[in-house]
């Protein structure tokens, strides 16, 4: 696995096999680190860019794709070119900002590099927002296949270099708040951050329509209930699935009533170890919001700690001013689903007897999508409820053929517990894909075929 590190300084003083530059389309040098490096690097890289750009690349490099020059009076052998995609709130581009990061670790296969430095990309003049744009380049280094063996991140600012570090450092922290770390956040109103966290209470389970009760009968003092059914999912069809995700406008209106303002952090919970917050951590991480922490072990963690509850309706929360934007954390469609075992591997988070075929409470058929592996998300858990600690979950996915290397997508019956897989991967140090539509999209469609059994393969019905 390729060691990260980061260093505040000049990328173009910067010793590497290659380094990159975060270059303009045009390839003939620009302002930021383009600039920089061209200026850096005397007059061999623009000559070597020009010829680039009149031979094989006329219309100049696309963003998410990377060519190399030579390194002219740079520290390196080599200059690896890319181009960031521009931020856009109406469009998910983290696709191709993370194309950027594997492109270019590609060609440095090609060149034989085993030394890397990457300044931040498109997070200068791009507008793409630093938290993210940190949160993608980790992602992707991480999740490369590559022989690089050290890639080193040249921040162009302390704050970037902070974030840069608290996101290596983060891990599983980035996903669990334990209690106690809860009750020390309210009781010192937040003073780590800045302000105290937005507290919800996310009670559901199939089956069992009967939340806000649960809710009323005691939770976290100050919480907020939401409703998982009409806030954190659109009506169901057969088309989409039981709980296909909200719009985004719908969600970011949800979550104003819930209190969330830009900037707070937010601690999801439920009573049934996370399998119904999850889905609230991950939709609004979805959406964009950075901090959002799951209680781990839930109510019952709270409470057995000793710390108080209250009942009764809750009140209402002063409105926040959160503004959202979807695609902050990958998705799969219906038709990428029926494809990605050919080239990662498809989990499936239901119980083992919904994914053998043996039984199915509630969708139009039994069984699975042919080629999935079956994960059930109950044994992400320890007795407590709790999440089993990171080692084992790392080892409990690559029994099952998964690390931080391996494309991974995760569906469930319609979305809910797949999120608590996402989780569960995530603490374990590996990003997954959601399949929202899920079973109940998949199941719908008579011409998608499925299989029984407990292996990937099963017995295929089409």
């Amino acid at each position: 696995m390729v060691e990260l590190h980061v260093v505040r300084g000049d990328i173009t003083r910067f010793p590497a096999d290659a380094i990159v530059n975060a270059a303009n389309s045009s390839l003939l040098g620009g302002g930021g680190v383009d600039g920089a490096i061209h200026r850096a690097g005397g007059p061999e890289i623009l000559a070597d860019c020009r010829r680039l750009r009149a031979s094989t690349l006329p219309h100049g490099l696309p963003a998410g794709d990377a060519v190399a020059t030579g390194a002219g009076d740079l520290p390196a052998r080599w200059v690896i070119h890319t181009v960031g995609p521009v931020y856009l709130e109406t469009e998910d581009r983290s696709p191709v900002l993370r194309s950027a990061y594997t492109r270019s670790l590609a060609v440095a296969d090609e060149l034989g590099a085993r030394t890397v430095a990457f300044p931040l990309i498109s997070a200068g003049v791009y507008g793409w927002p630093r938290a993210d744009a940190v949160h993608q380049a980790v992602t992707a280094v991480r999740q490369a296949r590559t022989a690089v063996q050290d890639v080193t991140f040249v921040a162009f600012s302390d704050e970037v270099a902070d974030l840069l570090r608290d996101e290596l450092r983060s891990g599983g922290s980035a996903v669990l708040v334990t209690a106690e770390e809860l009750a020390a956040q309210i009781d010192s109103g937040g003073a780590s951050s800045g302000r105290p966290p937005v507290l919800l209470d996310v009670r559901w389970a199939l089956g069992d329509r009967h939340g806000r009760r649960h809710f009323e009968t005691a939770h976290l003092p100050g919480a907020v209930f939401v409703d998982l059914e009409t806030e954190l999912a659109a009506p169901a069809s057969a088309g989409r699935g039981r709980h296909p995700l909200p719009d985004v406008a719908d969600l970011q209106a949800a979550a104003r009533r819930w209190g969330i303002s830009a900037g707070d952090p937010v601690v999801v919970y439920d009573d049934t170890g996370n399998t119904a917050a999850a889905r609230a951590w991950w939709l609004l991480r979805w959406a964009g919001v950075a901090d959002v922490r799951l209680l781990d072990g839930g109510l019952a963690a709270w409470t057995g700690a000793g710390f108080p509850v209250e009942s009764g309706p809750g009140a209402p929360p002063a409105a926040g001013d959160v503004t959202l934007s979807a695609g902050h954390l990958p998705t799969v469609d219906i038709g990428q689903a029926a494809t990605w075992s050919a080239s990662g591997v498809l989990l499936d988070a239901r119980a083992g007897e919904r994914y053998r075929g043996e039984a199915e409470p509630v969708d139009p058929r039994a069984g699975h999508i042919p080629g999935a592996v079956s994960a059930p998300t109950s044994e992400n858990l320890d007795g407590s409820g709790r999440f089993a600690d990171e080692e084992e979950l790392r080892r409990r996915f690559a029994d099952l053929g998964v690390d931080a290397s391996t494309p991974t997508a995760v569906y469930c019956g319609s979305g809910v517990t797949a999120a608590h897989q996402v989780a569960a991967l995530a603490l374990a140090g590996i990003e997954a894909a959601l399949y929202p539509g899920s079973w109940s999209q998949w199941s719908a469609d008579p011409a998608r075929p499925s299989a029984t059994g407990p292996t990937p393969a099963g017995d295929s019905d089409s």
